[in-house]
């Protein structure tokens, strides 16, 4: 096993931000600045910001405090991790408190269908973030945008602005809140194109269920990682369903047209998105595991190095080995059981990234629906305005995170196997890819 003592959380902190950490430190040392992450203070804040004091459903209250005690135990934040889990964590609970506001008012809402969507589903980093945005390109599907995600209930303001031709103020919010994200984690943008108006993925809307992947990929906190994998996620994901309704009320969307969905979350818990959509379309990408555990881990350390200066590459490979590992029997085990095979289609990230078209149109052909000029147009334009490495390459090695490419091989070869998932280092359709690249950046937007 490697060693990669020379990655350090902290180096990747920009001064001002060491500075302000140190401040906060000294001062939570004299009783000042102390940032409560206890659930009862959260919940009294929340619901004096919004004047409001009914959640509804509560069953998100234990996942809540499964993941205050993990970030309280586990996770060693710095004085700004704090507060920005603090601050994540009321934004979540004051949309459930406007959530329910609002269907007490508009009871409607529960009432809309959503019609079977297609899913993209696969392992972080296997193209599926391209798919995802390429199928978005197409009108025929509705979406999710980026500031949606994080932001899905109207409040009170947004409707003014609406009727008064304003721009809504939670584009405003993301705007601002963006800005701040890449100014202290620039890296991030290189493993996940951001943008308010970036067609996005649903992990947002399961995160109001406190059930969320979004929580491990920013902090280390075992405990929660391993009660989300080991208990059912029904819950968080019909809450998922009522995000969406609301969303396709206040955008006023047609009641027939089928959402594109996506999001790494659905390998862990494809059971509860076939609960919520039982005849869903599967869409599963493929890559090859090696390079997909490689930048899994790196995803996880550029999103975790921001609050908390202890975390460990050592400590996360093996994690995210793993987890990965699991998630993939799981998966596997669940499209046996509980997918009849007219509803999933597998796909490779090789053949996407040799030829989308080709690649896209056996999509369609699954659907059994024609791909439109103007889907195409669309899609065109998507790939001409997110060209590869646009946000600067992602660059990862295995090493750095002490796993090996022979220990990822012999652990997943269940999965390459089942597939038939070519080694990317020998795939003749990436040769000139790889001529052109090191080995260790990605070799597209995933």
């Amino acid at each position: 096993m490697s060693s990669s003592t020379h990655l350090k959380a902290t180096d990747y902190h920009r001064k001002p931000i060491r500075v302000l950490n140190t401040a906060l430190r000294g001062a939570r040392k004299l009783g000042l600045a102390r940032i409560s992450l206890d659930r009862d203070t959260l919940i009294a804040a929340a619901r004096k910001a919004t004047g409001l004091r009914d959640f509804g459903d509560e069953s998100f209250l234990e996942p809540m405090q499964l993941l205050i005690n993990a970030l309280e135990s586990e996770a060693d934040l710095n004085p700004l991790g704090r507060y920005m889990n603090r601050t994540n964590i009321l934004r979540l609970l004051k949309h459930r408190l406007y959530a329910h506001e609002l269907l007490i008012r508009h009871p409607e809402i529960l009432e809309r269908r959503i019609v079977d969507p297609v899913v993209i589903v696969g392992l972080g980093r296997s193209g599926t973030t391209r798919l995802h945005r390429l199928l978005a390109s197409d009108p025929h599907f509705l979406h999710l945008e980026s500031w949606e995600s994080v932001f899905p209930v109207p409040y009170p303001e947004c409707f003014t602005a609406r009727a008064a031709g304003r721009t809504d103020p939670r584009i405003t919010s993301l705007d601002q809140g963006l800005k701040a994200v890449l100014y202290m984690s620039p890296q991030v943008a290189a493993t996940h194109p951001l943008g308010t108006f970036e067609v996005e993925e649903e992990v947002g809307l399961i995160q109001h269920g406190f059930s969320s992947q979004i929580f491990e990929i920013q902090a280390k906190i075992p405990s929660f990682a391993e009660w989300l994998m080991t208990h059912d996620q029904h819950a968080a994901y019909e809450y998922m369903v009522v995000m969406m309704k609301i969303i396709s009320w206040f955008r006023d969307d047609p009641h027939d047209k089928p959402w594109v969905l996506k999001t790494p979350q659905h390998m862990q818990d494809l059971d509860a998105l076939l609960h919520v959509f039982p005849d869903a379309r599967l869409v599963c990408s493929h890559r090859d595991p090696i390079k997909c555990v490689g930048s899994i881990c790196s995803t996880a350390w550029n999103a975790m190095v921001r609050d908390s200066d202890s975390i460990t590459p050592d400590w996360l490979g093996p994690e995210w080995l793993s987890k990965t590992e699991r998630m993939l029997h799981k998966t596997l085990r669940v499209r046996d059981e509980m997918v009849a095979p007219q509803n999933q289609y597998d796909i490779q990230y090789a053949d996407i990234t040799a030829d989308w078209q080709t690649a896209i149109k056996g999509v369609y052909d699954f659907l059994d629906m024609p791909l439109s000029d103007e889907a195409h147009s669309g899609m065109q334009a998507w790939l001409d305005r997110n060209r590869q490495h646009k946000h600067g390459a992602h660059k990862y090695s295995l090493a750095d995170f002490g796993v090996n490419e022979q220990e990822v091989d012999e652990r997943l070869m269940f999965y390459r196997q089942r597939f038939d998932i070519p080694y990317e280092r020998t795939n003749p359709h990436l040769a000139a890819a790889a001529n052109a690249h090191n080995n260790t950046h990605d070799t597209e937007t995933t």
